[in-house]
């Protein structure tokens, strides 16, 4: 638990460093309803902004990932349907000559 409780401290000083001297350096302002924000607000605005975009990329490659997914399995799918349509008659009968051979292997009580 302690050392948790540094992490955080740790991350705060380092977050609000590093936000004085962006905001020094680059002079990016954010104003939200006509008020200038401090660098610290403007960092965690910034940060909550990248957070809600990571999410959604996240969402969309997920999304794109299941829908190749399901479409492979539907290609497949079809390829077997369409194959097993056009020989039907040669596994049909591939199966009854197994069939047949299989009974005429079997030992006689």
């Amino acid at each position: 638990m302690k050392k948790i409780l540094i992490a955080i401290v740790l991350a705060v000083v380092i977050v609000n460093c590093f936000s004085a001297l962006a905001d020094s350096m680059t002079g990016i302002n954010i104003v939200m309803a006509d008020e200038l924000l401090s660098p610290l607000e403007g960092i965690l605005v910034i940060s909550v902004l990248a957070a809600v975009f990571a999410v959604v990329g996240f969402v969309v490659a997920v999304s794109l990932f299941g829908a190749l997914l399901i479409a492979g399995v539907a290609g497949i799918l079809a390829l077997v349907v369409a194959g097993v349509s056009v020989f039907w008659p040669v596994l049909l009968v591939a199966g009854a000559l197994l069939l047949i051979k299989r009974t005429q292997q079997s030992p006689a009580n």
